[in-house]
């Protein structure tokens, strides 16, 4: 099971770090906000539906202008309730990334080409050590989905 998180969350970041030179990428959107360790944070997010030997994966990421970001990977397309443990990521602006250890992830809404939902979590460094990240009040609104 930790080796199907670790690749699913390999692979939202290979989706949202590597476009294709022909994706468009809404840019200026700031639609994904957060409370994380109690400070505000908001960034302009993208999802993208693909299969993958067989399975459905939903990433769903977002990036601030501090290069810090949030990516969460998903096994379905469906509004719901996902448990994120091991699915989801926080990267600092100094580029430490922290790996979901329990939170839920809720689609309210897949509209045409469009997701919304929220979010909460809390995740452990990945390599080294570190403080757990409490990440709270999260919410997308009308994600651009990338098909």
């Amino acid at each position: 099971m930790k080796l199907r998180s670790l690749l699913l969350g390999l692979l939202a970041f290979v989706f949202f770090a590597c476009p294709d030179k022909d994706d468009e990428i809404p840019q200026g959107s700031l639609n994904v906000e957060a409370t994380i360790d109690g400070q505000a944070w908001r960034g302009a997010g993208n999802s993208r539906i693909t299969n993958v030997a067989g399975f459905t994966v939903l990433a769903i990421g977002a990036g601030a202008t501090d290069r810090s970001n949030l990516a969460f990977t998903l096994d379905a397309e469906r509004t719901g309730n996902f448990d994120l443990t091991g699915t989801a990521l926080w990267t600092t602006a100094n580029q430490v990334v922290h790996s979901a250890t329990s939170g839920t992830l809720t689609i309210t809404s897949i509209d045409g080409d469009k997701v919304s939902g929220t979010f909460s979590f809390k995740a452990s460094p990945m390599t080294g050590s570190g403080p757990e990240v409490n990440i709270t009040n999260g919410k997308f609104t009308d994600v651009n989905i990338m098909r």
